[in-house]
Formats: structure tokens, C-alpha cells, sequence
């Protein structure tokens, strides 16, 4: 199934909504599949076993997302992990300003 079957079908569940597309839930659920390719996504764990490298190459004014791509794909999709990874960034940069 494509994005536009996905509207379509939203749509369908929706009558009455001529503007869909514009809903903020609708257009984070399109970029999320847009930016879901399949196995080469990291899964949350892996993620997790990653991130602390990846926060401290940012810190370290290093392109993490450059030399991470998998990582930073992740972090746009995953809302949750995003989070987490904002809070343990956070703690470094106060940790390496103390």
C-alpha cells in the first residue's frame, strides 16, 4: 500500500474531512512511513545501544548525523527515542560545562 492508498483510506474513515492532508497526526503519520524503509532502520534497541555515541560525537562537534546516518533517520521518525535522545544530550552539555 502507498501513501495515497493510506489517504484514501483515511479518508474513507473520515467523511466529512475534505483536508485530511493537512492535519498535523495525518502528516506526521505520512513523513513516518515515507522515512520507513524496513530492515535498514535501527529498532529501538539498537538504537539504544548507540545513542551515547552519538550524543557525545555531537557534543564533540563532530557530524554525527554523517557519520551515524542510521541513528539520525531513527531520530526522525521515532518521537519517543528523539525524546530520549534530547534528554541525554541535555546531561552532557550541562555535564561538560560544569
Amino acid at each position: 500500500m502507498n501513501i495515497q492508498e493510506i489517504i484514501h483510506k483515511i479518508r474513507s474513515l473520515m467523511p466529512g474531512s475534505q483536508s485530511v492532508e493537512s492535519d498535523p497526526l495525518i502528516q506526521l503519520l505520512i513523513h513516518s512511513l515515507q522515512h520507513t524503509g524496513g530492515e535498514e532502520h535501527h529498532n529501538c534497541d539498537e538504537f539504544f545501544a548507540d545513542i551515547d555515541q552519538y550524543a557525545e560525537m555531537n557534543i564533540h562537534g563532530q557530524d554525527a548525523a554523517k557519520l551515524m546516518p542510521l541513528i539520525k533517520e531513527h531520530l526522525e521518525i521515532c518521537n519517543g527515542c528523539e525524546e530520549e535522545y534530547e534528554a541525554l544530550l541535555r546531561i552532557l552539555e550541562e555535564k561538560s560545562t560544569a
